[in-house]
């Protein structure tokens, strides 16, 4: 029952985050008709708006292709904390960096929540590593000393 709630949460996490991309593109776009400026920027609000964006794609897919590893090899309990610090981190980020009157306070927390989240995905990952080598190394060695592997090693 934990594991379809932790699965759950993490699909809605990830939702939520292409929501938050597709926000900020469209706040690009509604800001470059505004000015009528294609490249480029006229004003303040469309160079944060293009700022808000750029670090949003910057950052977020890397450290979604790490949750997904975790996610794909069956550890949810570092793939959902990270996609949820995540989310929040670039939340924070997006409104105060997309406020003409922002508070630098809130943008760095939201670069420290995302910096903490891929931190915490690389944990995951060496977590996982350790995991297979821990295997590997359980499965070739001998637990036991049984007569038919005698055998097999006196050719008998």
């Amino acid at each position: 029952m934990l594991r379809i709630i932790f699965e759950i949460t993490y699909l809605l996490t990830i939702i939520y985050l292409c929501k938050l991309y597709h926000k900020l593109f469209v706040n690009v776009v509604r800001l470059r008709r505004e000015t009528k400026k294609s490249i480029g920027f006229i004003d303040k609000r469309l160079e944060r708006a293009i700022r808000a964006h750029a670090n949003f794609c910057e950052t977020v897919p890397f450290i979604i292709l790490l949750s997904f590893i975790l996610y794909f090899n069956n550890l949810l309990y570092f793939a959902l904390p990270v996609a949820v610090i995540l989310a929040i981190g670039r939340t924070i980020h997006s409104r105060a960096i997309s406020d003409l009157n922002e508070k630098i306070e809130d943008r760095r927390i939201g670069m420290r929540l995302t910096i903490y989240s891929m931190i915490l995905a690389v944990i995951g990952i060496f977590y996982y590593i350790s995991q297979l080598i821990y295997f590997l190394f359980k499965k070739t060695s001998v637990t036991t000393f049984l007569p038919q592997y005698f055998y097999s090693i006196v050719g008998l």
